[in-house]
């Protein structure tokens, strides 16, 4: 009995101690990874700019802020320098031919004449006494002058033609009718005559062939002729001041052929007009006719109509 009881009492004691709950283990806390840093772009390299040349390439074409000079400024200037040029040298002949007499006078007056325009005054401006008379001047494609050579090219182009016709009568003959150093000699002064006479026409053909009427030496130099459009401060002397005031010669004569051919235009659109009216009204008297013609034609039938009744 006795151990029984104390087995009772080692199970009672037993049951009445409390029992360990069992403790819940921590959670492992996943520590955030640091994300890998974006690998750097490798810094991109500006590629230089390529150094210029020491001789830049002209542009090609028509520079900008320029405008073509017309065909009425181009016959101005092409006629104001045929009779500074040319028209000396025609009273030195005529002195020469027919007055025999003057002919050191119309000599040096030519001469002047030439070296005025040919070498004084586009030196001085780069234009001719014709460009001032046209409002218009000659620039390369970088909206430059050309150089001295082109102007003196271009304005002796008619003086040359000339030369070559003088050339060709005073030695044609020789070449036919002689023999030896001087046949020689006059075959090729009668050659340089052609050689000069067909840069004159061929000169003549490139401007009609080109859109902006360039000539064999513009061209060459790449030059055109421009509307000249007075600067602030461009005059750089008196004397080109009063060379730049002979352009109202030229805006004259360019206002009469103006004028001249709005006076066409409106004589051709009232003849228009008038061969329209025209035309209205025999088309109204036509059909004048053809109704009193239906109407008289009608009355004869009705009037047969009651005959036969």
């Amino acid at each position: 009995m006795g151990l029984l009881d104390k087995a009772s009492d080692v199970g009672s004691k037993a049951a009445k101690k409390p029992v360990a709950k069992a403790v819940p283990k921590a959670k492992a806390v996943a520590k955030a990874v640091p994300k890998a840093k974006a690998a750097s772009p490798a810094p991109v390299q500006i590629a230089e700019p390529v150094v210029a040349k020491a001789v830049k390439a002209r542009p090609q074409g028509l520079p900008e802020n320029f405008e073509i000079a017309s065909a009425n400024a181009r016959r101005i200037a092409w006629f104001t320098n045929f009779v500074v040029n040319l028209g000396p040298i025609f009273m030195f002949l005529f002195s020469v031919t027919i007055l025999d007499a003057f002919t050191t006078i119309f000599a040096l007056i030519a001469l002047i004449a030439l070296i005025l325009n040919l070498v004084v005054v586009p030196v001085m401006s780069g234009r001719t006494l014709g460009n001032f008379v046209s409002r218009t001047k000659n620039v390369n494609s970088s909206g430059n002058k050309p150089i001295f050579l082109h102007a003196l090219l271009v304005n002796s182009t008619g003086i040359f033609a000339l030369t070559g016709v003088i050339f060709l009568l005073v030695n044609l003959q020789s070449v036919l009718g002689t023999k030896g150093s001087e046949q020689i000699t006059a075959s090729v002064f009668s050659f340089l005559g052609i050689a000069f006479i067909a840069v004159y026409f061929v000169n003549t053909s490139f401007k009609s062939r080109s859109d902006l009427k360039q000539g064999l030496y513009d061209s060459l130099f790449g030059a055109y002729l421009v509307k000249h459009v007075p600067v602030a401060g461009e005059e750089t002397s008196a004397f080109i001041a009063k060379l730049e005031s002979m352009g109202s010669y030229g805006d004259r004569y360019s206002q009469r052929q103006a004028e001249k051919k709005l006076k066409r235009e409106d004589k051709a659109k009232e003849a228009e007009l008038e061969k329209a009216t025209l035309a209205e009204n025999i088309e109204t008297d036509e059909v004048k006719v053809d109704d009193a013609s239906g109407d008289s034609g009608s009355k004869a039938d009705s009037k047969t109509d009651k005959k036969s009744k």
